[in-house]
């Protein structure tokens, strides 16, 4: 009876592989205002109907501060939903910070 060596290792590359495939994409202000003052918010959201139908973000911590940084990322699970669906659905993880807050010009007191 033969033993095939290679099975273990490949599954175990194969695993490997799996385990760490993902692609992140970021957008960042140049300068100070690129300097997040917020912890990273996020969410799932979904592309429905080869991008017909799309969810949009729900950045509600920011009030009126702009935005610092924007990361988009996917992984394997979402690649995998994308290719069962045919392009159908596809999920992605968007994430991100909120600028610090903009000094707002005032009268000093001075007279």
């Amino acid at each position: 009876m033969s033993k095939r060596p290679g099975w273990r290792r490949a599954a175990a590359l194969l695993c490997l592989t799996l385990g760490s495939v993902c692609a992140h994409y970021r957008v960042q202000a140049p300068g100070a205002a690129g300097v997040g003052a917020t912890e990273p918010q996020g969410e799932v959201l979904w592309s429905l109907g080869w991008g017909l139908v799309q969810e949009r973000p729900r950045v509600d911590n920011c009030e009126d501060q702009a935005l610092a940084e924007v990361t988009q990322s996917t992984n394997v699970g979402f690649a995998l939903i994308s290719v069962l669906t045919l392009g159908l659905a596809m999920p992605q993880r968007v994430e991100w910070r909120c600028a610090k807050a903009q000094p707002t010009p005032g009268d000093l007191g001075v007279r």
